[in-house]
């Protein structure tokens, strides 16, 4: 009886997508609650790859991007758009992290495993409970 419980794929999916799309939602909305200082923060990631200009608006995309990424993961929609965009907004988060000499284990190992979280579902798919693909 209970292995047929445990054998739903898709609810697996579900589940998965639901709670880490909360989480990443949460996240964006924490920047836009954190003001200024903690948009800029989050703009200045974007120096690992060269862009030093503008951290506010960059800041304010990338919150963004957390929160409507975090939502459209969650439902479904769009499914392969946001786990890209937030797979790689993550992975930028890492790098950064790791190049500042943060605790690996700390902050760097948590952002890596969202990245590869991320990067997976984009090519496992929402499942069959999703708005669409």
């Amino acid at each position: 009886m209970s292995g047929q419980f445990f054998r739903k794929e898709n609810f697996g999916k579900l589940f998965i997508r639901t709670i880490l799309g909360m989480v990443l939602a949460t996240k964006g909305i924490m920047f836009f609650v954190g003001g200024n200082n903690a948009l800029i923060a989050l703009g200045k990631v974007l120096s690992i790859i060269g862009i030093t200009s503008w951290p506010l608006h960059f800041g304010w995309a990338m919150a963004m991007i957390y929160i409507v990424g975090g939502i459209t993961f969650a439902v479904g929609a769009f499914f392969r758009i946001s786990t890209f965009s937030l797979g790689t907004i993550v992975l930028l988060e890492t790098t950064f992290k790791y190049s500042t000499n943060r605790p690996f284990m700390d902050d760097v190992a948590y952002a890596l495993v969202l990245a590869a979280t991320m990067y997976g579902f984009m090519f496992i798919g929402p499942g069959t409970y999703a708005a669409g693909d």
